[in-house]
């Protein structure tokens, strides 16, 4: 097995005692002859927040959609919690903890706020709408007032926010936030990274993300692609600036 990216923030303890909850090993993607990714090893802990960055045409996308299922590796495995779900389709392992938030959010637009909470509920333990709903007014108090609308009459940052309650009402063991704040205002950009911020050792995050100093100011790990490859991989805390802005030049 390919040596992981030394991406194990959650604390050092954490890594040595329990299993990753994200093993990405030797993945690699091709477009036809463009090769996307190339020999990509990642590993997340439990409860951490990992970033993945770079410029755009890095890989980033594309890693997001080899990680929940929505591509297939052409080389490599994708491990979740342990179990080897490389060829596994998207819906199943949403039956195994994990969510993901496409960029742009993902909303069924004719269906109401309160509907799209609820709709699709294929994790592990189910839970009352009651109960999600009040999760999800926990997290963005403004949903409480919007449950009769249609989720299409949002704003595009609200139904980033809608995407976001709906995923983390429902626990998940993982999530994966495909361009988290891309073409959002900064007060709603806030508001989200609070919210993830009091997620925070409770669910595994990987975010891909383009504007470096908000990324690390919430993730504990931080991976840069380029051009496919891991330029620069490891502790938030190890990796300075300077560092991570020269990996993007790679």
């Amino acid at each position: 097995m390919a040596e992981r990216s030394p991406v194990s923030s959650a604390g050092d303890e954490l890594a040595d005692v329990s299993p990753a909850c994200l093993d990405v090993t030797g993945v690699s993607y091709s477009y036809g002859a463009l090769q996307a990714l190339a020999e990509v090893n990642i590993g997340v802990p439990k409860g951490a927040v990992c970033s993945i960055l770079g410029p755009n045409g890095a890989g980033k996308s594309t890693l997001a959609s080899v990680i929940v299922g929505a591509l297939i590796p052409s080389v490599g495995s994708i491990g979740l919690d342990g179990t080897d779900v490389t060829n596994e389709r998207m819906s199943t392992r949403i039956r195994r903890g994990l969510a993901f938030v496409p960029e742009g959010g993902a909303v069924f637009p004719s269906l109401s706020v309160a509907e799209n909470l609820v709709v699709g509920d294929r994790g592990g333990a189910r839970r009352s709408a009651d109960d999600v709903y009040q999760r999800a007014v926990n997290l963005f108090p403004f949903l409480g007032k919007r449950w009769r609308e249609r989720a299409g009459m949002l704003s595009g940052g609200e139904q980033q926010m809608l995407s976001l309650a709906r995923v983390l009402s429902h626990t998940p063991k993982l999530v994966v936030i495909d361009e988290l704040s891309h073409g959002l205002a900064p007060a709603i950009i806030d508001q989200l990274f609070a919210v993830l911020t009091r997620h925070k050792g409770r669910t595994t995050f990987v975010i891909i993300e383009q504007y470096v100093a908000r990324a690390r100011e919430i993730c504990d790990e931080l991976v840069v692609l380029s051009h496919g490859h891991v330029a620069l991989a490891g502790q938030t805390r190890d990796l300075p600036m300077a560092a991570i802005e020269k990996a993007y030049e790679l």
